[in-house]
């Protein structure tokens, strides 16, 4: 009902956050946040506690096949490699640097694809937690356990581009119960790869319940203004159900005023569904439909060229506890050519 009311209505959605900015001074929100922070971290106590840390990390890699382009080649798409250490049971570094180039075409090479993704001090107290530094956001971490196949393919918001996955700033994380949480970030906005020079931020708000029974549902949305005073806003249903056999996941996402362009929005739906066969073997599938909606205005800036659907179908092989297989197929369907790009992947991902 959320996602169907997104649709219909994303641009009331929208004038109403920009009355609410309106008379709410955003620069007394980042003061208030920050002081926040400065009184939460002294308050929590440096219990007695033997400092420990742990190395961790994944590597995804993979052999695919073009059938419009008749290439194949072998690829390494992502190692992430971090370290974790406990200053107490409440206060905690994460250090992680990432190499990725997850694109599907075999085309470009590895250089400068290595970069820092997580440097960040969290803390964790009763029913409150945070991180401030170089942060993961919560863009898409509900959707990346419900897909449960971020070795095959990013999630609907991270692959085609809606927000920075990974960005300099902060994030606190309030449980009100087992059953209801409330995260609200401020970040530099442009992501990790560039500076803040223009003193607007990224105000991202999320809203979660979930059932012991494996049903859970969240709300979030983020704002990002420019100098020119244009308002990008992103907006995301996500409805999910986990058990042991079977994992499912329906998003509504929607960006208005997308690259900072008047009158230019996209979104779409995402559905996904594992389902396992055994302990070793699960099915899965995926359909993602981006489209765009050009006013006149916009579209002397931009086109509708990247619209299309996403199908992905595959079998996934639990070869251990810390390695799986998949060989899939994936084909990108082109609403601005109806073209079709069809690719054949033996995917390997290790955890440790």
């Amino acid at each position: 009902m959320v996602a169907w009311w997104l649709h219909q209505h994303p641009r009331h959605f929208f004038q109403a956050s920009r009355m609410i900015r309106t008379h709410i001074n955003m620069k007394n929100i980042q003061i208030t946040f920050i002081l926040l922070l400065a009184f939460t971290l002294p308050s929590i106590a440096s219990d007695e506690h033997t400092p420990r840390g742990v190395v961790y990390g994944d590597l995804f890699l993979n052999a695919n096949h073009s059938f419009e382009k008749e290439k194949s080649s072998l690829r390494m798409n992502r190692l992430h490699l971090g370290y974790k250490h406990e200053f107490s049971d409440s206060l905690y570094f994460n250090g992680m640097i990432e190499s990725a180039r997850e694109d599907y075409d075999a085309a470009g090479d590895y250089a400068g694809i290595t970069d820092l993704f997580e440097f960040a001090l969290g803390f964790s107290n009763k029913n409150l937690k945070g991180k401030i530094g170089l942060i993961g956001t919560e863009l898409n971490q509900l959707q990346e356990k419900l897909w449960q196949h971020r070795y095959v393919d990013k999630v609907y918001a991270d692959k085609y581009g809606f927000s920075p996955t990974n960005d300099f700033g902060a994030i606190v994380v309030y449980e009100f119960s087992e059953a209801l949480s409330v995260d609200i970030a401020l970040t530099n906005g442009e992501g990790h790869k560039e500076y803040e020079t223009d003193s607007d931020f990224r105000l991202a708000m999320g809203l979660t319940l979930q059932s012991p029974d494996g049903l859970v549902f969240r709300l979030f949305g983020d704002v990002l203004d420019d100098k020119n005073g244009s308002t990008q806003t992103n907006l995301i249903a996500i409805l999910g159900y986990t058990s042991e056999i079977i994992s499912f996941g329906l998003e509504w996402n929607q960006q208005l005023n997308a690259s900072h362009i008047d009158g230019y929005d996209r979104g779409g739906p995402s559905v996904y569904l594992s389902y396992n066969l055994n302990e070793k073997y699960q099915i899965f599938g995926r359909y993602d439909l981006l489209e765009s909606d050009l006013s006149s205005d916009a579209e002397t800036f931009v086109s509708n060229n990247g619209d299309g659907q996403l199908v992905i179908a595959g079998l996934q092989y639990r070869l251990s506890e810390n390695v799986v297989l998949s060989l899939n197929n994936r084909n990108w369907i082109s609403d601005y050519d109806d073209n079709t790009a069809s690719y054949l992947f033996f995917d390997v991902a290790l955890t440790f």
